[in-house]
């Protein structure tokens, strides 16, 4: 089902880019919420959708949150669906001119078409047209993980800020090749972190980062966020202020999360290092696709697969 020629697969392609939830016991959809209709942008929502127990507007709802990978993070009331808020969470988003507040879905979003387009020229979507989309196809965040903290009721969110270029083929309709466009250079590629508010859904803290951040984030209840990126560091803040306590490079790039685990009272930090394949915008150095060219500092960066841990 090509991802970027939505012209292969008219409508909302319902449930895609969707969270859905089911009855444990009959296996029936409960409710369900479509974040991006028809999308071609490659923006499945593969990402963290974390349960919540926190105060919305003064009443105790059990809510679930998403950061999603089109640049938006959703609360929603997990009981029946209900959509409460949503709030950008990268600094560019040219896809949608923002969340409908009342419904949750693309202010942009038209049903009686069959093709959406969002925000975009009205040829945006035709073969062979080049469109910058923004945030890039690897998302604003995307599968590794975001880490709710008790200890301050917020959430930290990796993120990827940055563009792609995408060029619709329709001729990719054959199998084997499910894309149905051609990736090309959009533009240098940054990370940040941010805390996030679940119950208002209001950034609170955010920092920049130089690469973009793939490993995920990992909270702990003494009071620290960990994460680490593309070229090799790893990197820890205050939970409250996001001021940075240490870092350490180590020479080999990430994407994978970090953990914490205890043995004999004394807690640790684990995380391994390596990048698998192209990393969804965190790039192999002197790989074929030359998407380092985003990068071009990090050409000569080793890949080395190991485990690092540190003691507390």
């Amino acid at each position: 089902m090509p991802a970027f020629d939505a012209s292969y697969r008219p409508g909302d392609n319902l449930y895609t880019n969707s969270a859905i939830a089911f009855d444990a016991a009959t296996g029936k959809i409960r409710w369900y919420h479509q974040y991006t209709p028809n999308d071609n942008r490659d923006y499945d929502e593969t990402g963290s959708h974390v349960l919540i127990d926190a105060k919305v507007n003064g009443e105790d709802r059990r809510i679930l949150f998403h950061p999603g990978r089109n640049g938006f993070a959703y609360t929603f009331d997990r009981i029946n669906g209900q959509f409460l808020k949503a709030v950008q969470t990268v600094k560019q988003v040219n896809w949608t001119k923002g969340i409908d507040a009342k419904t949750g879905k693309p202010l942009d979003y038209d049903p009686g078409r069959d093709i959406q387009v969002y925000a975009a020229a009205a040829n945006s979507v035709e073969d062979r047209v080049a469109r910058q989309v923004c945030p890039n196809i690897a998302g604003g965040t995307n599968y590794w993980p975001s880490s709710y903290s008790r200890r301050t009721g917020l959430l930290y969110v990796p993120l990827h800020e940055g563009c792609s270029q995408i060029t619709t083929d329709t001729s990719a309709h054959v199998i084997g090749r499910i894309t149905g466009g051609i990736t090309g250079d959009g533009g240098r590629v940054t990370g940040g972190l941010i805390a996030i508010d679940p119950a208002d859904a209001g950034v609170k803290k955010r920092i920049d980062l130089p690469y973009p951040n793939s490993a995920g984030a990992l909270t702990t209840a003494g009071g620290i966020v960990v994460t680490a990126m593309i070229d090799g560091t790893i990197l820890a803040y205050d939970d409250q202020t996001l001021d940075e306590l240490w870092r350490i490079n180590v020479g080999s790039g990430f994407n994978a999360a970090p953990i914490t685990y205890a043995v004999n009272g004394k807690q640790y930090i684990a995380i391994a290092s390596g990048l698998c394949c192209d990393g969804r915008g965190a790039p192999l150095p002197r790989n074929s696709r030359g998407r380092v060219a985003r990068t071009p500092e990090l050409r000569m960066q080793g890949n080395a697969t190991v485990v690092w841990v540190f003691g507390l």
